[in-house]
Order: structure tokens, then sequence, then C-alpha cells
């Protein structure tokens, strides 16, 4: 079988969790035996190190092409989106002329089985591909971008920035309802988001494909030394940002009182060190962006997810699960996980409750201990990527073959 799958980023660096989940299906779609070729975009969120991984080919691949579009956001284009326009602006900036063309040469050259759309940006070019070719094209949704944008607009101080939240939530709502009816299928990556989808798609199939991982193993914790509580996560997505505020300021100080020597570690993409966008506090050191994030996940003795806006599925939590490490999150971090507080993480609605969790975790190595073997096991039972990508690939073969 022969998938093209089309990328709104490139496939390096894996610094984020949406470019892990198109890396993981992407390349467990091919382990299983499809022809996958990829055509991805590179943002200026993308900064390139001049060590042309942008560009190469992984090995898996037929073919990787990378095309370079211009998704910064401009006051003057939103204000005029907002005027005239019913699309979300968030999604309308991804619009390019040469991805475009790039997709066009690929359909007319090659003969592909399945068009795997990976988010809902990819939306703005289904009726040009349906114009080319009438092969099943699949919308993988990461998230519920509508959901998301609501979440933040009812935590919005700014009157103003509430109701620019709320009209983006209802247009990314309008457009998600159409996407459910005019692609061919629908693959969310959560439980949630699958009902959802169910619901809004009429008759056409919806199948439930979550991000996996490649391997769960337990790993030491680190050398002996000072507690580490680690985060990471991409810093240009404001929910990310919030989410820190809030634990640096409300959750942070009651752990440094009670245990002075704990760190606080926080990694991610577009952090910088010397430009941090997050408030200072005691025993926190800003690692900026990290080339490893499972390296930065194992040096850590406990993993936070702190999150009160999202949808889909946390892949960090995954990452940090699969290395045995504990995870204190929010309940909205943790929706769609098939986990219970206290035994293979913890959930904290609350500032009071988060600093009692991660006080309870860092004072008691076997709780530890237990709650990583234990999100070890739930894992390797939920979330094996082989498994998962043989799987939507059998489901890509009943929409082309019938059987």
């Amino acid at each position: 079988m022969k998938i093209l799958v089309l990328s709104p980023r490139p496939l390096w660096p894996e610094h984020d969790g949406g470019t892990v989940a198109t890396v993981r299906c992407a390349s467990g779609l091919a382990a299983a035996g499809a022809e996958v070729s990829v055509i991805a975009m590179k943002t200026e969120k993308h900064r390139d190190t001049g060590d042309g991984h942008f560009t190469v080919k992984p090995e898996n691949l037929v073919s990787y092409c990378v095309v370079n579009v211009d998704t910064s956001i401009r006051m003057t284009a939103m204000m005029r989106n907002l005027i005239f326009s019913n699309e979300p602006y968030d999604v309308s900036r991804f619009r390019s002329v040469a991805f475009s063309e790039e997709i066009r040469s690929h359909l007319n050259n090659n003969r592909y089985d399945i068009i795997h759309c990976e988010g809902l940006a990819m939306a703005l070019y289904l009726n040009e591909i349906k114009r080319v070719t009438d092969v099943p094209v699949i919308l993988r949704a990461h998230n519920l971008e509508h959901k998301i944008r609501k979440m933040m607009a009812l935590s919005a101080r700014s009157p103003a920035r509430r109701a620019y939240l709320s009209n983006l939530s209802q247009r990314l709502f309008t457009l998600e309802q159409n996407a459910a009816r005019m692609f061919d299928a629908i693959v969310p990556i959560s439980e949630p988001d699958y009902a959802w989808f169910v619901r809004a798609s009429g008759n056409k199939p919806v199948f439930l494909a979550e991000t996996g991982t490649e391997e769960a193993k337990r790993m030491p914790e680190p050398a002996a030394g000072n507690l580490r509580v680690g985060f990471i996560g991409a810093m240009n997505w404001q929910p990310n940002i919030e989410g820190m505020n809030w634990f640096i300021t409300s959750v942070w100080p009651e752990v440094v009182k009670k245990m002075p020597e704990t760190t606080l570690h926080i990694a991610g993409r577009t952090l910088k060190k010397e430009d941090p966008i997050l408030p200072a506090g005691k025993n926190i050191s800003i690692e900026g962006e990290v080339e490893d994030a499972i390296g930065f996940i194992r040096s850590n003795n406990v993993m936070i997810v702190p999150l009160f806006a999202g949808s889909g599925l946390r892949i960090k939590i995954i990452e940090a699960m699969s290395a045995g490490r504990p995870v204190v999150a929010t309940p909205v971090a943790v929706e769609g996980l098939p986990a219970t507080s206290g035994r293979e993480l913890f959930v904290a609605p609350d500032a009071r409750s988060f600093s009692a969790s991660l006080i309870k975790l860092l004072e008691d190595p076997s709780l530890r201990t237990l709650t990583g073997t234990n999100a070890v096991r739930l894992v390797n039972e939920h979330y094996q990527n082989g498994a998962i990508t043989a799987r939507l690939l059998q489901f890509y073969r009943t929409l082309t073959h019938g059987s």
C-alpha cells in the first residue's frame, strides 16, 4: 500500500508532541509494510541549525519533501481575517501556493492508495486533492482545536482576548464539523476526540489510533544528588506557558519550602536560557531546547504536566511513563488516558493537591518505583506503536479494498 502523508511540520527535530505523533505514525506505517512518502511544511518555528536534518530523507520513507511555509502571526492579517473571513486564522496561516504545487506534483506523478493528512490545517488542501485524485483522503486529528481555544477563552483575563478566542473557537468548531463530513475517514488519537468525531461525522468511518512508543522500560533514576522535577513542552504554545506560570507561582514555592534542595528543570521548543518567558523562582533551571527529549525525561525523578487547556493525547506523559518516570498532572492533561491516579500517575486539580502529590513522590523512592513500574506496564499494554500502526494500516486496507 502506498501512502502519502501531508504534515504541517518536518519530521525533525522531535521537540514537541505533534512532531513525535507524526513521526511515530509515519515510521510505524512503514514498518508495517506500507510505502510511505511525506510532504512536510517547515515553518518559522523550526529553527534551521544548518546540518541538513530538515531535508534528509529518513531511511524508512520512500520520499521526503520539505516545503518552506511562512505561518507567522501578523496583526494586520489577523484583523483582516477577523473582519472579512469566516475561516479560523490559526488554520488559514498554513495556506501556501508552494505546498499546493508540491501536492499536485506528487499526485500527478505517483499513484497512492491513501492520502493521510496530519492535523486540521491540511483541510485547506482537501478540495484541491479531490480534484486530482479519487483515493481516500484521511484526517488524522491530533486535537479538537475548537475545544482548546474554548478552554483558553474561559481562562483569559483580558475581555478582548476572551472575545477573540471565543470567536476563534466557534470558527474552528465549524471547520472541524465540516471536516468530519468532508474527509473520507477520521483518525483521532484519543478516546474523547474519537467520541466527538463519531457524533460529528455522520456515517463516515472513524478509527482510533493513539500515538504509541517504541519501547517501554523502567530506567534507573538519576545518580545520587538533589532530587529533580522536570517539565518538557513546546513553549510557543500558550497553554504550556500558562500552565508553567501557574506551577511556578502557585505550586513550586510549597515544594521548595518542604524540600529545599529539590530543583526544577524546564525544557522545550523556543525556550531560551537567556530570555525566559517564565517567572523567576528558587532552584529553577531553564534548559532551553534539548536535543534528546527522552534523555531529559530520564534525567529527572518526577515529571510534571500542568495543563488547563488541551485535547488529544499528551505525548510527553506517554514518553515519561514509558521510561518509568512518575508523572503529576492536571485532569485536562490526562483526559483519555486509561490510568488511575495514585497507581500509574498522580492527578491533581489544584495547587494544594499538586504540591502534595509531588512532595509525596519526592519523599518516597519506593512510591516512585512502584508508580513507574505500573506506568511501564500500562504503556506496554496500550501504547505499543507497532501494534497501533499495524491496526491503522489494516483499517486503510479496508477503505481501499473492502476487506
